[in-house]
């Protein structure tokens, strides 16, 4: 029986890129793919960032037959009436890190384009690659020992260390004992509809402002994302979520007149309907096991603010493939020695995007994706726009009724500024060296609320402190909501009078 270093379960990007690095180091890798090609299951497309191509060098080399540069992004906000209220666009900018996202947002692709060819470079590399081959479970010797996979048609393939890359439902991670199953609130569920188009109408109708996002009160965040040739439509939420059939929400999207001008501009023609699963994690921990790493989806790296994938995917792949030859020149593939792969993940621009996974978390889950909360903000933003930039009186006149536009939200404001926002924005800057002292927090919550909001004032500019977490909350609850309210009832009292 042949003998390899490494096996890779699953020819998507995390597993190809993961054979192509573990090939290249000069381990005997095998690269199983249970699709008869890669991406045979994926027609929808995916935008690829401009890290993709930042780190990966043969990424700027790739040109795939569909591929569109998405130059320019649109966010449209929709009422309960299914009548889009205001919209507005972003492009890159010329200030941004590196060249890549200086000159695009996303490379959007078909992955049954895009993973054929990845799959191609990690046999170029090196490594044997085979299509239609399904693993049902890792085989264990006696003692607990994985020493392989096993097929669906019964052979054993024997390999020292296993890299599953095989989705969200990893067979790898089930039956090797590091995970079951993720919880249903951890994960979300996307449908779409993909649209073939002449690549003309997309260019004439759309041209590069190919990424739309579509925020509603009535349905979850929905997209309409533009490659070469066609356009996939559909929105998503956590599996927990549905109050309602998913295609209902669906079909309310698609009531929006701007979905529907963009489908008859594009004379899109319906080709499939989608429905994946994707993981919204705040920190992923299971992420590896004896003799057994974990990359993209099975470990649970998508991004939890949009659910990226891909990227993720290479890099964790990447990761794995070096930490796969340094154990395997160490002689030691138990978990104890693999555990330097989260270190590294941890340590990578992966790890960095969980950085501020439970307060990003709730920012998704209390505006992102709720609908509920598109019953204030849409109106609150138009209003805001309006008050600023209307015509209807002088603009000294308008700028004098802005208050009274905005204070109605306010105290909503306040709540989401509470709950999510100032966590949010706390967990996104520098952490602090040292933590917080348990006793001065408990003083603080105690104190402040009396003396705000000079002292509340004065702590708040002080980003990089690390009771900033306690302020601004405490700021939001004790001074800005009872101002608000405190305004509400005195215009209410003018306007009766």
């Amino acid at each position: 029986m042949e003998k390899y270093d490494v096996i890779v379960v699953g020819g998507g990007p995390g597993g190809s890129v993961a054979a192509m690095t573990a090939a290249g180091l000069g381990l005997k890798t095998i690269v199983l793919e249970r699709g008869t090609r890669p991406g045979e299951k994926n027609v929808s497309g995916t935008g690829l960032s401009p890290k993709c191509y930042r780190d990966f060098e043969f990424m700027k080399e790739m040109k795939l037959p569909h591929e569109r540069v998405a130059t320019m992004a649109t966010l449209h906000l929709s009422d309960d009436e299914a009548v889009e209220r205001m919209s507005f666009s972003f492009t890159p900018s010329e200030r941004a890190a590196y060249p890549e996202a200086r000159e695009f947002l996303t490379v959007n692709v078909y992955r049954s384009e895009l993973d054929p060819r990845l799959f191609g470079l990690a046999a170029d590399a090196g490594a044997e690659t085979r299509t239609s081959t399904r693993i049902v479970g890792v085989v264990k010797a006696e003692g607990g020992r994985i020493t392989g996979v096993r097929t669906d048609t019964g052979e054993t393939i024997t390999g020292d260390i296993i890299i599953g890359a095989d989705g969200v439902i990893s067979t790898v991670a089930r039956t090797a004992g590091i995970r079951q199953k993720w919880d249903p609130s951890e994960v979300a569920m996307i449908i779409n509809i993909d649209f073939g188009a002449a690549r003309a109408d997309i260019d004439e109708a759309i041209g590069g402002n190919a990424l739309h996002y579509w925020y509603s009160s009535v349905f979850p965040v929905g997209y309409s994302f533009f490659s070469a040739e066609g356009f996939h439509v559909g929105l998503g939420n956590y599996v927990t979520w549905w109050k309602k059939s998913p295609h209902y929400y669906l079909n309310r999207m698609f009531e929006i007149e701007g979905v529907q001008r963009q489908i008859r501009q594009c004379k899109g023609v319906a080709r499939e309907f989608q429905n994946h699963m994707v993981t919204f994690l705040t920190n992923p921990t299971t992420t590896y096991g004896d003799s057994v790493l974990l990359v993209g989806d099975a470990a649970g790296f998508a991004c939890p603010f949009e659910a990226e994938g891909v990227y993720y995917a290479m890099y964790s792949g990447m990761l794995a493939g070096k930490v796969a030859a340094e154990a395997l020149s160490s002689g030691d593939v138990s978990r104890g020695f693999l555990s330097r792969y989260e270190r590294a993940w941890r340590d990578s621009p992966v790890g960095e995007e969980f950085v501020g996974g439970e307060a990003i978390d709730g920012f998704v889950r209390g505006i992102g994706f709720n609908p509920e909360a598109g019953r204030w903000v849409i109106p609150m933003l138009n209003d805001a726009a309006f008050g600023l930039l209307n015509v209807a009186e002088s603009h000294t006149a308008s700028a004098r009724n802005l208050p009274r536009l905005l204070l109605p939200y306010v105290p909503e404001l306040a709540r989401e500024l509470k709950e999510d926002l100032l966590p949010l924005s706390a967990r996104m800057v520098e952490r602090p060296r040292r933590s917080a002292r348990p006793g001065l927090v408990r003083l603080m919550r105690k104190a402040l609320p009396r003396i705000l909001p000079p002292l509340a004032r004065f702590a708040a500019r002080r980003p990089r402190s690390p009771y900033g977490e306690v302020v601004g909350p405490l700021l939001a609850e004790h001074f800005l909501t009872p101002y608000a309210e405190e305004r509400i009832n005195t215009l209410e009292e003018v306007e009766r009078g």
